[in-house]
This record gives structure tokens, C-alpha cells and sequence, in this order.
């Protein structure tokens, strides 16, 4: 939206507009490591057999989105998905715009922005607090990111990463 706001203030048409929000669509993901599956369970995404089965085997879901797409990762133990999680931002690097995202672990979120620093760009980074209605379906303690990737044409030619 600021793109688009920007663009508007420079007196672009609205042709123009569209395709700057259409690329930077494509240059922009979200992947979070979630803590606990008790609130997918409780919000019905998830049977409650294999809710219990991935907790007893400390499966952590790792969820992504990119271009409307959602995807979902299975990784073991919480340090796993952490691990993870850094390996996905290292291979999007670099960066225009970076977001930690979490659902009330701000201390959780501080601690993997001061692990990935050398990946982010200079200046701040926020830090985001998801919202309660997302929040509910995820659960506490979930960490991640939103990205928007920096403009690379090799990178828009394989998007399904």
C-alpha cells in the first residue's frame, strides 16, 4: 500500500501503480514456525489424533505464503524450525523491506532478528505482533517473517520456492 501511495503522490497512472503492486506481490512472502498445533486443532484445522501425535513427536508447523499461495512444512523440535526459518530468509536474501512477525513472544522474535541481523537491510526492522484474529488459529509463541524480497529478475523467474 505505501508503494502504491507513493506512486500516486509522484502523479503515476494507474496503470503504472498496478503493475509496481503486481511486482512487489510477487517479491513478497511470509513463512512463520508455529509453537503449538493445540490452536489448529482447537480452530478445527487440524484432527485432534494427529494433533496429538505431532505434539508427542514435537512437530513444528512451519506455514508460508507467497503470490496467495499457502504451504505448509513439517519440522521437528523447536530449534528445527528456527533453523528453518533462517535458512528460508538466507535464501530470499536480499531485502527491501523485512518484518519479524509473532504472536505474543516479542523476547522469541528479538532473539531471531539479532540471529539473521547480517541478512536485514540497514535501518530498522520492525517487529509485529500478528493480529488476535490470525493469532487465534496459530496460537502464542509463533515467530516468522514478512519479506519483501529486493528486485532481482532471475529470482521472478522461478517464484515457487
Amino acid at each position: 500500500m505505501l508503494k502504491a501511495a507513493q506512486a500516486a503522490a509522484e502523479g503515476r497512472t494507474m496503470t503504472e501503480i498496478l503493475a509496481l503492486l503486481e511486482d512487489q506481490i510477487k517479491r513478497t512472502y511470509v513463512f512463520a514456525a508455529l509453537d503449538t498445533l493445540e490452536f489448529l486443532k482447537r480452530s478445527g484445522r487440524m484432527n485432534a489424533a494427529v494433533a496429538s501425535l505431532g505434539t508427542l513427536l514435537q512437530v513444528k508447523p512451519l506455514l508460508r505464503m507467497h503470490d496467495g499461495k499457502p504451504t505448509v512444512e513439517r519440522v521437528r523440535t523447536a530449534s528445527g524450525a528456527i533453523k528453518r526459518l533462517i535458512e528460508i530468509l538466507t535464501e530470499l536474501a536480499p531485502f527491501e523491506q523485512v518484518a519479524v512477525v509473532h504472536t505474543h513472544a516479542a523476547g522469541r522474535a528479538e532473539h531471531l532478528r539479532r540471529q539473521v541481523q547480517h541478512l536485514l537491510p540497514k535501518g530498522s526492522t520492525l517487529s509485529i505482533d500478528i493480529t488476535p484474529v490470525i493469532g487465534a488459529h496459530i496460537g502464542p509463541g509463533a515467530v516468522g517473517f514478512a519479506v519483501v524480497a529486493a528486485r532481482d529478475d532471475r529470482r521472478l523467474l522461478t517464484t515457487d520456492r
